[in-house]
């Protein structure tokens, strides 16, 4: 009996599941790649808008007409821990790579001393406030710039903006 006929099936066959579950695997992979891509995307995104969520926040709760000063220095704190920001940052340290991780945590930092600025007394024209302010800015242009690249994104160039009262959006990309 000639084996050569079934046994070219045969082969044929394992070829040809050998390349199916090659072709598989590779797709796997790459929506893999993908998904995770686009978790970090997120997280990202989500971290930068609580960052500015919450200093908006405690902006606003600062500016408001108190009877005493306990009472702001409550709201703005209240501002700050109510803003969820704590928990994208425990998002950002799980997923993102340690250089960004490191710069989002320094800017969460920069929100924090902006935080213990106004809760005793500061007001958003104030000199200090101000300084802390851009050292903010500046932390955030530096984590957004490293989320980007993560991402494959091209540096956005951020310019600053001519000086004026309202610094709260002096670098603008």
């Amino acid at each position: 009996m000639d084996w050569t006929a079934p046994l070219s099936a045969i082969a044929g066959a394992l070829a040809g599941i050998v390349a199916t579950f090659v072709v598989d695997r590779d797709r796997w992979k790459r929506a893999q790649q993908a998904d995770a891509q686009t978790v970090l995307r997120e997280t990202f995104v989500a971290y930068l808008s609580h960052l500015a969520r919450t200093t908006e926040g405690m902006r606003f709760a600062a500016e408001a007409a108190y009877d005493t000063p306990e009472e702001r220095r409550r709201a703005v704190r209240a501002s700050f821990s109510e803003s969820g920001l704590f928990e994208q940052r425990f998002s950002l340290t799980m997923l993102a790579p340690p250089r960004v991780v490191e710069l989002g945590v320094e800017a969460f930092r920069t929100v924090r001393t902006m935080r213990d600025l106004l809760a005793d007394g500061a007001h958003v024209t104030d000199g200090t406030f101000q300084t802390a302010q851009h050292t903010y800015f500046k932390a955030v242009q530096a984590a957004a710039a490293a989320m980007r690249q993560e991402l494959g994104i091209a540096e956005l160039p951020f310019v600053p903006l001519a000086p004026s009262h309202d610094t709260h959006n002096q670098l603008r990309p």
